[in-house]
């Protein structure tokens, strides 16, 4: 039995491929998420189309028990005038209002892919800078030993060094948890993947960035929440539109029946007997057979609402209100998402434009004219290259945290922005909204 158990593992083990960004972002159309809202759409869209009448009832009526009179009604509840135009444009407003949560659904389920790949990819790079300046701290603790007995020795130089590779050390310990993390989320996105290989070359460069920022179509009609609050506003007015016409339904019931009659039982004054100038009559019940002509066993009946003191008028304005009420949720979306676009976008650059200059230090750092000023001016000093090293890994490692604060920003702007939602791109990234 333990064989076919390891056989099965191994198995597993050899079909289990690692989680790419292609296989990441395809994983989204098998959300369970996004499949209920699409068949949810799906339904909406294959509704039957609107008939001429609410209600079709066959009505049959046994006139006594004696089961010798039967009548057949069908009758026809007719809809009011213009309620079958109100019902196709309030479901192709609900289909409008379906397709515009099924995009803010697909946004937030790549906004949660996103999410996790860009803070696996840049923690990684963290850790990594993490290792080296852990290296830089081993390193000074030694040298600093070395110089135990000299008279630069300085023993507090000796614990701010020791102190220094513990919070390195607990850094490290957080960039491991916090990769765990995102990889145990990523793997539970995706079926039959056991390692995680994504990197930073899905990722904009940064000038790439700034071209995506200034050729972006500011365009808030387009944003995830203000489509969904437009939609939503104009599926309140359809369905007021449809409430008011189903209230001219001033024709409630047409009817046609048919009614049998076997025989009918009448009571009738009959004389019994007389006598002179005086008479006896008492009532007694006779048969008579149905003579009507076949035309005359036919009817029809119709029903007339009168709209006489009905209170229509508080129900037309409790529609309206909701209608206004729709119609200001849009606007404040329309207004709040439009600034908040703006100020999202301008962070964005303001960080990039930081990311510049202490770019621009390490470039310097690693061309080595830092260094050689630091040896020139030290003699060489072991402490202080360190330092010059700890100080360029510093302003990397700053960089690395300005590109996770940058594509978090960048990836928020997108998903507001409803640019998570398209379907004709595979890298929402590089690709922006459309314009």
């Amino acid at each position: 039995m333990k064989p076919l158990v390891w056989c099965g593992i191994l198995a597993a083990c050899a079909f289990a491929e690692p989680l790419t960004w292609d296989k990441l972002i395809a994983s989204a159309e098998e959300d369970p998420v996004l499949q209920a809202s699409q068949k949810k759409q799906s339904a909406i869209g294959d509704r039957s189309g609107t008939r001429l009448w609410d209600d079709l009832e066959f009505e049959y009526t046994l006139d006594g028990f004696g089961f010798l009179e039967h009548d057949f009604e069908l009758k026809l509840k007719p809809k009011a005038f213009g309620e079958g135009s109100a019902d196709e444009a309030y479901w192709k407003s609900q289909a409008e209002y379906q397709r515009a949560l099924l995009n803010y659904d697909r946004s937030a389920v790549m906004h949660e892919r996103y999410e996790h790949a860009l803070r696996y990819v840049l923690r990684k790079q963290i850790r990594s800078i993490h290792e080296q300046l852990a290296q830089i701290a081993e390193d000074r603790i030694l040298v600093l030993q070395a110089m135990t007995g000299s008279e630069t020795f300085r023993l507090q130089d000796l614990v701010t060094a020791m102190e220094a590779q513990a919070s390195i050390s607990a850094k490290l310990v957080a960039d491991s948890n916090a990769m765990n993390d995102s990889k145990i989320k990523l793997l539970s996105f995706v079926n039959g993947c056991d390692s995680v290989a994504i990197d930073t070359a899905f990722l904009p460069s940064v000038d790439e960035l700034k071209e995506i920022l200034k050729d972006m179509p500011m365009d808030a009609e387009k944003y995830a929440d203000v489509a969904a609050a437009k939609a939503k506003w104009q599926v309140n007015e359809k369905k007021a539109d449809q409430d008011a016409a189903s209230e001219r339904n001033f024709i409630s019931k047409i009817g046609v029946g048919y009614k049998y009659v076997h025989a009918k039982y009448k009571y009738k004054w009959v004389t019994q007997s007389c006598s002179g100038s005086s008479c006896v009559e008492e009532w007694q019940l006779q048969r008579t057979d149905d003579d009507r002509r076949t035309q005359d066993k036919f009817y029809a009946s119709v029903a007339i609402r009168l709209p006489f003191f009905s209170g229509k008028n508080n129900s037309n304005l409790k529609r309206q209100i909701g209608v206004l009420e729709s119609e200001r949720d849009y606007q404040e979306a329309k207004r709040d998402l439009t600034q908040k676009v703006e100020r999202l976008r301008e962070e964005i650059f303001g960080l990039i434009a930081e990311r510049d200059v202490r770019q621009k230090f390490v470039e310097s750092v690693d061309q080595g004219a830092l260094f050689e000023d630091f040896a020139t001016k030290a003699g060489n000093d072991p402490l202080l290259l360190l330092r010059a090293k700890e100080s360029s890994l510093e302003s990397q490692l700053k960089i690395v945290q300005l590109d996770m604060e940058i594509f978090n920003i960048y990836l928020d702007l997108l998903n507001r922005m409803g640019a998570l939602a398209r379907t004709d791109v595979t890298n929402h990234l590089k690709a922006g909204p459309a314009k």
